[in-house]
């Protein structure tokens, strides 16, 4: 399936399109669609070529044997003869060329980025579009991200690909309920490539059991195998990661779980901040970062799943002996009801008006001992929002109860208390007698649910 990306797309026909040459930079984690978009992307323009580099020391008789296929027979002896090729092409007419996992070209050889450094400012007076696609992150970063990155200052555009929201997520699976549809965005989170491997026809634990928990299957040792293309002290990011998806999420918590010395952990946590794997959290409302206020979590679903079930139990399933206890299964779909799908859900409900502000900050919130799912700041207009998040059955008796404690709460939050609006908000798996509910409630409350945010999608 190619799901959304349309205003990936359009940017990147508007690219294609330009009447001037374009230096364009396309990253993201692996399986998360790049190469899917970039073909879709290409399908209406007939003079492009997609190269697909590797680690290959022949790499460049690969490229020419690719460019034969469709503008004739072609030999490259070095780099400088494929640059002079996309010159005298580009020169001509509107020249799109795609290359694939670029950041190989830069393992094998080092000076390519200044061969392409040098080359660009010829190239640059030509209709060329040159998209350099990228996976690994951290190589990603060295060469075109950044300050100081090879090609700073030289990229027209820079596309980040990321995963996909849970109502898109959903789309790959059309009979699944809603229920299940976040029981599987909890595992697998938004990576087409991953939700491709679950068979919609079989029960998410039968999907779980068949495709994660068996050795040899394609998801068993994902992150994994991920991991170690990306790092080289690699054991100290498991050990990061099994802490924090152990529920280790503040800085002393990690360095005595992981056993790396505080003076040390810093250059681990903010690598895995770059490339996108951990995240730094800090209650919304703050306005500056206090690390007794900070925590960490792990942004990528499926690698918190699998810290948290695979990883720490290889041995156990390697021989046949582990099975995933469907209860600590739910408790983890809740934290991510919580801190995703629930996010998710107010900030469509925003956008459809049917809550009474704009989200410019959302997150959670926590001050001394005192914890709130969900606050969304609309900081122009001075409103704010506090929503309770329950993976649950809620009753008419329980949906006022926590209203209530929300309300009462709302004092505890330290923004713009002379002249805030506060409105209160529940979110569920699902409501009881939904209809007589709402007509209970009271001013600056509302109360939603899975059916309800299905509506929007």
């Amino acid at each position: 399936m190619f799901v959304n990306r349309e205003e990936e797309l359009k940017l990147l026909h508007e690219v294609f399109s330009s009447g001037k040459a374009e230096l364009v930079l396309l990253y993201g984690r692996r399986r998360v669609g790049k190469t899917r978009l970039l073909l879709e992307a290409l399908k209406d323009f007939e003079n492009s070529i997609y190269l697909l580099a590797d680690l290959s020391e022949s790499i460049l008789d690969i490229f020419a044997k690719e460019i034969s296929r469709k503008y004739g027979f072609i030999r490259f002896a070095n780099w400088e003869e494929f640059f002079e090729f996309l010159y005298s092409r580009a020169s001509r007419e509107p020249f799109i060329v795609v290359i694939d996992e670029f950041q190989y070209l830069y393992k094998v050889y080092k000076p390519w980025v200044t061969v392409l450094q040098r080359w660009w400012e010829r190239l640059k007076e030509t209709s060329i579009k040159l998209v350099l696609c990228g996976s690994i992150i951290s190589a990603i970063y060295k060469v075109g991200v950044g300050y100081g990155s090879a090609l700073y200052g030289r990229k027209t555009y820079e596309i980040e690909v990321k995963p996909l929201r849970f109502l898109d997520a959903r789309k790959f699976f059309p009979s699944y309920s809603m229920e299940d549809a976040v029981r599987v965005y909890a595992v697998l989170g938004g990576i087409p490539r991953y939700l491709e491997e679950f068979d919609p026809e079989r029960s998410v634990l039968e999907n779980i059991e068949t495709k994660i928990l068996k050795p040899g299957a394609f998801l068993y040792n994902e992150p994994y195998n991920l991991l170690l293309e990306e790092f080289k002290d690699v054991h100290r990011y498991f050990a990061i990661l099994l802490a924090v998806a152990q529920g280790y999420t503040k800085f002393n918590e990690i360095s005595s779980y992981s056993r790396i010395s505080p003076n040390k952990l810093p250059k681990y946590l903010g690598t895995l901040e770059r490339v996108g794997i951990l995240e730094r959290k800090t209650p919304v409302t703050a306005t500056k970062v206090k690390a007794r206020t900070t925590r960490y979590k792990i942004r990528d679903c499926f690698y918190d799943f699998y810290f948290k079930f695979v990883y720490p139990n290889r041995s156990a399933i390697e021989y046949g002996a582990y099975t995933l206890n469907p209860e600590e299964l739910e408790q983890h779909v809740a934290k991510v009801f919580q801190q995703e799908v629930a996010v998710e859900a107010i900030i469509e409900l925003s956008k459809r008006r049917q809550l009474p502000l704009k989200v410019s900050r959302i997150g959670g919130w926590w001050h001394r001992g005192e914890e709130i799912d969900v606050v969304a700041l609309d900081e122009q207009n001075s409103r704010m929002l506090l929503c309770e998040v329950k993976w649950g059955t809620l009753k008419k008796r329980e949906v006022h109860r926590l209203l209530r404690e929300l309300a009462s709460k709302a004092e505890a939050v330290d923004w713009r208390k002379e002249r805030r609006k506060v409105h209160c908000m529940v979110f569920a798996r699902r409501l009881e007698e939904k209809a007589e509910l709402r007509k209970e409630l009271p001013v600056n409350t509302s109360a939603f649910d899975l059916l309800d945010l299905e509506k929007l999608s």
